[in-house]
């Protein structure tokens, strides 16, 4: 089997056990959103549908963490510091724009027809690929077919 179709299949096999998992997962990263929202501000409370908003969220992590898992090649604590770095990040975009854009203290919350709301949405979907391809990009040789040159035709 070539790599780059055994990479679709792990990808996609790694997708499906963390959906199983997703509600624990939207639920887990809502609770982490939480605590930071209250160290940043003390008063600050979600709206009571933050999880239904932040479910594209949780997707978005799935498909990071399945790509991440199945670059192949790539050393175990390599994949462990990029997933560190990689949530890490989704964590400080949802927690900005969640907080101070989309539903910000004691504001009105923000219309999904607001060029800041569809930034939002556009770095939400982007990230995921940007946060994986940036530093799988070493490993990836393989997933790409490019055609060798014979070293005697040369």
């Amino acid at each position: 089997m070539k790599p780059r179709h055994l990479f679709t299949l792990k990808v996609f096999g790694i997708s499906l056990i963390l959906f199983l998992f997703g509600r624990y997962l939207l639920q887990g990263y809502v609770a982490l959103l939480g605590i930071g929202t209250r160290l940043t501000n003390l008063y600050y409370r979600f709206p009571p549908d933050i999880e239904k908003f932040l479910y594209g969220s949780s997707m978005t992590v799935i498909a990071f963490l399945s790509m991440t898992l199945s670059t192949p090649k790539m050393p175990v604590p390599k994949k462990a510091g990029i997933i560190a770095g990689g949530v890490t990040v989704f964590f400080i975009v949802d927690l900005f724009f969640v907080q101070y854009v989309i539903f910000p203290f004691r504001r009105a919350p923000l219309d999904e027809n607001f060029l800041l709301y569809e930034m939002y949405i556009c770095i939400k979907w982007l990230l995921p690929f940007l946060l994986w391809l940036a530093p799988s990009y070493p490993f990836l040789s393989e997933l790409i077919n490019t055609p060798r040159v014979d070293e005697k035709m040369a």
